[in-house]
C-alpha cells in the first residue's frame, strides 16, 4: 500500500510538468520578423553600393547616408549578435564579392588565379604565392606546392609582374579580394585561411603574416626576404634597417618560415634578422610570438630543404586563428614597399589598415605602435591601451560576447588612467560595420566603445 501511495503522489507531481512541456510555446526570437525584414533590407542595399573588390571605392555619401539609417535601428537584445549576422549574411551571400570564373576586373585589367579543391564552412582556404620577379613568375608554379587537407587552394598570377608584386599596392589589394570571395563565393572557414609562399611567393606571405594577421590562421614564406636597407645581404649583421610595421604584428600568429644559408636569389640575411627580432620580442612579452617557427639550412640554395615543404604543412595544418586575442601588437606603416610608381597613379594607392583583431583605428599614423591588453578580474572587463605617435582618440574598441561576460562592467584604461567605464549595449550598427569590415562571420562584435578625447 505504501508502494501505490508513492506512486500516486509521484504521479500528481509529474502530470503538472507533462502539462506545462505539452502547453509550452516554443521560445520567442530574439529578433522578430519586421525588425529582421528592416535589417535585410538595409543590409541589401549596403553590399549592392559596397564596392565588389578593394580596387573599388565606396561612394562616401551613399555610405554616410546608409550608416545613419543602421544607427536609427537602435540596439539588439543581449546575444542576438549571431542571429543578426545570419540575417545580414544573406545579402552578403547574394550581393557580395564573387567570381565564378576566377577572374576580376581591376584598373590594371583582368586579375586570375587558378583553384583546386572545393570551399565548404569546415574547409579552409589556402593562398598559395609564385614566385619571380620583373616580368617572370607564374600561378602554375604555386599550384603543384601549396595544399592541404580539407582546403581549398587559391593561386593568384601576379597582376603586374614587379620586384615584390605581392607587397605592392596592387599585390595586396589583390589578395585581400581574394580572401572576400573564398568567405562569401565558397564559403570557406575564416578562421582557417593560410598564406604560403616560395621565392617572391616568400617574401608576399611574410608581407601578408605581418600586415594582415587578424585574417591569418597561419602562414609558410619559404625563401623570402623581408624589405630592408640592404635585402641582397646573407650576414643579418649588415642588413641594416629593416621595414617597420610587420613582424611586431606576429604576436599571435602561427608563422613557419625558413631559408637556405646558400641561397643568392633571397640572401638568408633579412629572415636570420628577423627571427632575431622575434626572439627579443618573444623574451620581453610572455605568451607572445610562441607560434613562429624559423630555420636556417647549411649548406641549402635556392630551393625547398629536405623535407620541406611537408614539415611546414604538419605544423600549420591544425592551426586555427585566434580571432580574439587577449593581447594585441600592431606597429603601423603607412607606405610599405615597394611603393606605388607611375603605373599606380590613377588606378589604385596604397590601401589604409584601419583594422587589427578588435581594435580600430581612424587614422593610423606612420610608425605608431600600440599595445591592447585585455583581461577579466571578479566584476570587470579591463582594457589597456597604449598609443605612441597616434591620436587615442582615433581608436575603437570593439566586442562581443565570446570576449566576456557582458553584464560585467567594462574598464579602459589608456596608458594607466582610467577613460571609460561602463556597460556598452549591443546595437545593429556596430554589427553592420565590422562584418563589412572583413566580411568575416567570427570578427563581427555588436558593441564599441570610442576612446573620449584627451587633455
Amino acid at each position: 500500500m505504501l508502494t501505490a501511495l508513492r506512486a500516486a503522489l509521484l504521479l500528481l507531481l509529474l502530470l503538472p510538468a507533462a502539462s506545462l512541456r505539452a502547453d509550452a510555446k516554443p521560445a520567442r526570437s530574439a529578433i522578430g520578423k519586421a525588425e529582421a525584414k528592416k535589417m535585410l533590407a538595409l543590409a541589401t542595399r549596403w553590399m549592392k553600393a559596397r564596392p565588389k573588390t578593394h580596387f573599388g571605392r565606396w561612394d562616401l555619401a551613399t555610405r554616410k547616408k546608409l550608416l545613419v539609417e543602421a544607427a536609427a535601428l537602435g540596439d539588439v537584445p543581449e546575444g542576438a549578435r549571431k542571429q543578426v549576422v545570419d540575417i545580414l549574411w544573406k545579402a552578403v551571400k547574394k550581393h557580395g564579392p564573387r567570381a565564378p570564373k576566377n577572374e576580376i576586373q581591376t584598373p590594371y585589367g583582368r586579375a586570375w588565379w587558378l583553384k583546386s579543391g572545393t570551399g565548404g564552412k569546415k574547409n579552409g582556404l589556402i593562398l598559395g604565392l609564385h614566385g619571380g620577379g620583373v616580368g617572370a613568375g607564374s600561378a602554375s608554379e604555386a599550384s603543384g606546392k601549396w595544399k592541404l587537407p580539407k582546403t581549398m587552394s587559391m593561386y593568384p598570377q601576379g597582376i603586374r609582374l614587379v620586384h615584390d608584386t605581392w607587397n605592392s599596392v596592387h599585390g595586396e589589394r589583390f589578395l585581400l579580394t581574394m580572401i572576400e570571395i573564398g568567405k562569401v563565393q565558397y564559403d570557406i572557414d575564416p578562421d582557417r585561411v593560410f598564406s604560403m609562399g616560395f621565392s617572391m611567393g616568400g617574401t608576399g606571405s611574410m608581407f601578408m603574416a605581418g600586415r594582415h594577421p587578424d585574417l591569418l590562421a597561419a602562414a609558410i614564406p619559404a625563401h623570402g626576404v623581408v624589405p630592408a636597407d640592404k635585402v641582397k645581404e646573407p650576414d643579418p649583421d649588415k642588413v641594416g634597417r629593416m621595414e617597420h610595421g610587420l613582424v611586431p604584428n606576429m604576436r599571435n600568429l602561427a608563422v613557419y618560415f625558413y631559408t637556405g644559408e646558400n641561397d643568392v636569389n633571397c640572401e638568408p640575411g633579412t629572415f636570420i634578422k628577423a627571427w632575431r627580432q622575434i626572439q627579443e620580442l618573444r623574451k620581453a612579452d610572455a605568451g607572445g610570438y610562441d607560434l613562429v617557427r624559423f630555420k636556417s639550412h647549411p649548406g641549402i640554395a635556392h630551393t625547398f630543404p629536405p623535407g620541406e615543404p611537408t614539415k611546414g604543412y604538419k605544423y600549420v595544418r591544425d592551426q586555427r586563428r585566434n580571432a580574439l586575442p587577449t593581447k594585441i601588437v600592431w606597429e603601423y606603416n603607412n607606405a610599405p614597399w615597394p611603393p606605388g610608381d607611375n603605373e599606380d597613379e590613377d588606378k589604385a594607392s596604397r590601401r589604409i589598415k584601419r583594422w587589427m583583431y578588435w581594435l580600430r583605428c581612424e587614422r593610423p599614423e606612420d610608425r605608431m605602435l600600440v599595445t591592447a591588453k585585455r583581461k577579466d578580474t571578479e566584476g570587470e572587463h579591463v582594457i589597456d591601451l597604449d598609443v605612441t605617435i597616434a591620436f587615442p582618440e582615433d581608436f575603437t574598441i570593439f566586442l562581443n560576447d565570446d570576449m566576456y561576460d557582458t553584464t560585467k562592467e567594462v574598464v579602459v584604461r589608456l596608458d594607466g588612467k582610467e577613460v571609460y567605464r561602463g556597460r556598452p549595449k549591443p546595437d545593429f550598427a556596430t554589427i553592420l560595420e565590422s562584418l563589412d569590415a572583413k566580411l568575416d562571420r567570427t570578427l563581427t562584435f555588436d558593441r564599441r566603445i570610442k576612446i573620449p578625447e584627451q587633455d
